[in-house]
């Protein structure tokens, strides 16, 4: 509170002018900045962290839809001896360190749509090819995991018409396909020569290129530390014909039997 003083002279209130002097206010506003300053310093990296966190979410979700679409093909495959089913072929290639195995069959997992003449029976084949643009200009380091369908197995000009590649991942550094046949696990499968027709299990191994700053920490050449998705996938249509064929048996026996006891009773 300030105090009036009084004037001998004019004998008038004289009131004193107490303030901030310019070296307070310059420190002040520097305190204020510094804060402000840190304040958005902690924001920004929090932002970052939350940025690279949702986009390792986001691509770990996309990966595993991936599998999730893999073994569903895989899960209804299509048999050798059905109608339009006329092969399951899985080929390694390995052009450098790297494997780049493709797998070709037959399943029953397309979806049936009204406006489409196809059924639910379709080809699709997997395989590993440069990501491209439409200018047919490379994008991305590694390679891009393809599915290749092809839904209408019996046109009238005899060709099969298939439809555009979809590309599911990318960023692939290899895909490396199994096939376990009762004894072994094979990484190759021909179902014109394997026998079983189709394997019993079938094993998928995706290697993924570390991104951002994992690639850099972890060095390109050392491939411990690239991200890998792996599952084993049973081939549930083969269990399925095994079982039914072993009813037939049972059937075709108990039939015999009764035969036979028809005859002793006839007798």
């Amino acid at each position: 509170m300030k105090i009036p003083h009084l004037n001998l002279r004019t004998k008038e209130p004289r009131v004193s002018s107490a303030g901030f002097t310019l070296l307070e206010l310059l420190m002040a506003s520097a305190a204020f900045a510094m804060i402000v300053l840190v304040m958005k310093v902690t924001l920004m990296g929090s932002l970052s962290m939350r940025n690279r966190s949702q986009e390792r979410m986001d691509a770990l979700n996309t990966r595993m839809r991936v599998m999730e679409i893999m073994e569903k093909d895989l899960r209804q495959c299509a048999l050798k001896e059905t109608a339009f089913a006329q092969e399951f072929i899985g080929e390694t290639l390995s052009g450098g360190v790297a494997r780049s195995d493709q797998l070709t069959l037959y399943t029953a997992s397309g979806v049936v749509q009204t406006n489409l003449p196809w059924g639910h029976l379709q080809k699709v084949r997997y395989y590993l090819q440069q990501p491209m643009t439409e200018l047919r200009e490379q994008t991305q380091s590694g390679w891009a995991l393809y599915r290749e369908v092809t839904r209408n197995l019996v046109p009238a000009n005899g060709l099969e018409t298939l439809m555009m590649p979809q590309a599911l991942v990318s960023s692939v550094h290899s895909l490396a396909f199994q096939y376990y046949d009762g004894q072994y696990w094979k990484d190759n499968w021909d179902s014109s020569t394997d026998d079983p027709k189709l394997p019993l299990a079938v094993r998928i191994r995706i290697t993924f290129l570390p991104a951002g700053e994992e690639a850099l920490s972890s060095g390109l050449n050392d491939e411990r530390q690239y991200p890998v998705l792996e599952t084993i996938v049973p081939l549930i249509s083969t269990a399925q014909v095994e079982e039914a064929a072993e009813e037939d048996g049972e059937t075709t026996q108990g039939d015999a039997d009764t035969g036979q006891a028809a005859n002793a009773g006839g007798r």
